[in-house]
């Protein structure tokens, strides 16, 4: 099914850069969908994560999400472990795989300054509510 869905929308591209790139005044439109297109290949491609890969797990704050910084266990076990900061979701036990991925895609686009880089999706063992796990680097404001 995925394979589907990336192909369907490699298509849309396709054939909006055909249609759109000889019309500059509908830029605006080609910018927007073009925007919708990279959100939709994100939600497509968001990995899920498994909770057993995060190591040294720490509570930050609580800010509309239940924010910890973690490492992130790296193979081959030669490269460094990745800094990382996995924003959990509040009461998000129930939502399906689609939602999840969907709400951490619109997450990464909201952030107008591009600051946030979504690594993947994964879920609490304790609480059972789902996590987002951001790049350290790119995590902009906690």
């Amino acid at each position: 099914m995925g394979n589907d869905n990336s192909r369907n929308i490699e298509d849309l591209e396709s054939r909006l850069n055909k249609k759109f790139s000889t019309n500059p005044f509908q830029s605006d439109v080609f910018e927007e969908l073009s925007y919708e297109i990279a959100r939709q290949r994100k939600i497509i491609k968001m990995p899920w994560i498994p909770y057993k890969n995060f190591k040294d797990v720490r509570y930050i704050n609580k800010d509309g999400y239940i924010n910890y910084s973690a490492r992130l266990k790296s193979k081959p076990k030669r490269i460094k472990d990745i800094k990382i900061v996995l924003k959990e979701l509040i009461n998000s036990e129930d939502m399906t795989q689609d939602e999840l991925k969907l709400t951490a895609a619109e997450f990464e686009y909201s952030d107008e300054k591009n600051l946030t880089e979504i690594l993947g999706v994964s879920q609490n063992p304790l609480t059972l509510n789902y996590v987002i796990v951001v790049d350290f680097l790119f995590s902009g404001n906690l």
